[in-house]
């Protein structure tokens, strides 16, 4: 488990950056990639097509299994995340990122997670707070930290931790509305260049002043990642 509280920021400047929110959510993954052992299961995971630089890493300790509805993501299962093909207390670990805010009904998705899990498993979530809408085919809600915990409170642990404050959030909504700039295309092309590495500016100055930011700053993040433990 990595020790640090925070992504590096370094890594916008070195080509492990994709977005913001991205590079927080690599950044948890892989620090709590060691718990994520045994039996995995990948709720509407990606097993080709994949975002971000976060590699599962499968051997003879890790068996990651991809459910999904989508076909050209090649599961191992296809099945619903609101309705999981899979035994009750059967695998080890869940991890479902980026996907509850495009479930209609959610909490479905959530009790499966409860149910599938052996006692004592873990599950690693995340979900966009302050994001713009993006259909995959469609994006029905945002959870607050209270809404997160009120979800998962069948669960006997439930950790929250923000990804990202108030600097890093601004940077990341400026930067994703670049392409609605208009004009002629060399005032585009030099406004759009000079907003995005503004953007990265303010994500670094986020990243390095994270861990003294007030609980107030840390309202305004990108969303949130979870680890909840049945």
């Amino acid at each position: 488990m990595q020790d640090s509280p925070t992504p590096l920021a370094s890594d916008i400047w070195n080509g492990k950056y994709v977005t913001y929110r991205r590079l927080w959510l690599d950044f948890y993954l892989n620090r709590f990639s060691s718990m994520m052992s045994g039996v995995v299961i990948d709720l509407g995971g990606k097993r080709v097509k994949k975002r971000g630089h976060f590699m599962a890493q499968e051997n003879q300790n890790n068996t990651w299994w991809y459910i999904n509805i989508a076909w050209d993501t090649m599961p191992n299962i296809f099945g619903d995340a609101m309705a999981v093909p899979c035994k009750s207390d059967s695998c080890d670990c869940i991890v479902c990122t980026e996907v509850l805010e495009h479930l209609l009904e959610p909490k479905k998705c959530v009790e499966e997670m409860h149910r599938i899990l052996k006692p004592g498993g873990v599950a690693f979530v995340s979900s966009p707070f302050l994001f713009p809408i993006h259909a995959d085919p469609y994006d029905f809600q945002r959870y607050t930290e209270d809404g997160l915990r009120h979800l998962f409170s069948a669960f006997n642990i439930v950790e929250v931790f923000p990804m990202g404050a108030y600097w890093g959030t601004l940077g990341m909504l400026l930067e994703i509305g670049l392409p609605a700039i208009s004009g002629p295309r060399l005032t585009r092309g030099i406004l759009r260049r000079a907003l995005q590495w503004f953007s990265r500016l303010l994500y670094a100055h986020d990243i390095n002043t994270f861990a003294q930011r007030p609980i107030a700053w840390k309202k305004y993040t990108t969303g949130y990642f979870l680890k909840v433990t049945k």
